[in-house]
């Protein structure tokens, strides 16, 4: 078994699976379901049931009709439409599970490690922490995982702590913390935010309320989750060609006697390399 996943080989990659295991009440499930990321070892997936850290479960690629049993490493307990999406650390594997889509994602390219505040839900103690067992989309609300804590001298449940800081990439510059408040300048300016739910691209037309080097403050009638990825076309002239710059929400404001919903979202610094969000 490995102590610690690989986030440089894992791979976005949709394959069918059936789970079986115990839920968090102690119900026997037996479910179809599909990964998120696969690697060497371990992935990622949605499950309708909720399972208990570090409890073990059994997984089978319905192509190559090979399984293996694997470890809970995090969940998020409190579930997106119906679904909870859980992080599997591999115990052993039947045989060759994955077939040549292991392949694939031994071919990746090196992904960057998410980081995050969490709080240990024993003691109430914070700390910024390094997550390579989770994809940063997942680290939202809910999100649960088992850390030692020097506190309670023992592993405990960690949660993420919305509010108190954005979920960051390893490669953010040394200090950490909402990069995006330095410089910011008011500027009504119309963006494109492209949204990717379940396969489907959603795109939604917003106007900024200011804007700095790697981000932006916008108005939307929709709403966002803490954490989510998103892609931003700023600024958005209909007809005109342009490409999209990956971002992330970083916080998330109720303005006062609006029905609309204010976002933060700090925008990818390589990809933005050369280029500013005013269109200089």
């Amino acid at each position: 078994m490995t102590s610690e996943w690989q986030p440089g080989l894992r791979s976005k990659i949709a394959l069918a699976i059936r789970v079986r295991g115990m839920s968090n009440d102690n119900k026997f499930f037996d479910e179809m379901t599909e990964t998120c990321y696969i690697s060497p070892s371990g992935l990622i997936t949605r499950l309708p049931n909720r399972v208990e850290l570090d409890s073990e479960i059994h997984v089978i690629n319905k192509a190559t009709r090979r399984g293996g049993n694997f470890r809970v490493v995090w969940v998020n307990v409190q579930g997106r439409e119906g679904w909870h999406d859980v992080g599997l650390e591999l115990i052993d594997m039947e045989g060759d599970m994955w077939g040549r889509s292991l392949g694939k994602a031994r071919a990746g390219e090196a992904g960057t490690v998410a980081e995050a505040v969490l709080q240990c839900q024993r003691c109430q103690a914070s700390a910024l922490t390094l997550v390579p067992e989770a994809a940063g989309e997942f680290i939202v609300d809910g999100f649960t995982i088992s850390r030692p804590c020097e506190r309670c001298k023992a592993s405990t449940p960690w949660a993420f702590t919305p509010g108190a800081a954005a979920p960051q990439d390893r490669s953010r510059a040394a200090g950490g913390g909402d990069q995006r408040r330095k410089g910011r300048i008011p500027m009504k300016m119309k963006i494109m935010v492209i949204r990717d739910r379940e396969g489907t691209s959603l795109e939604d037309i917003c106007e900024t309320v200011n804007v700095s080097a790697n981000g932006a403050y916008f108005l939307t009638k929709h709403r966002y989750a803490q954490g989510e990825w998103l892609k931003v076309i700023a600024p958005y002239r209909e007809g005109a060609v342009a490409i999209p710059v990956r971002a992330r929400v970083v916080r998330l404001d109720e303005p006062k006697d609006s029905y609309l919903h204010a976002v933060a979202v700090e925008l990818n610094r390589e990809e933005l390399r050369g280029r500013t969000l005013r269109g200089d």
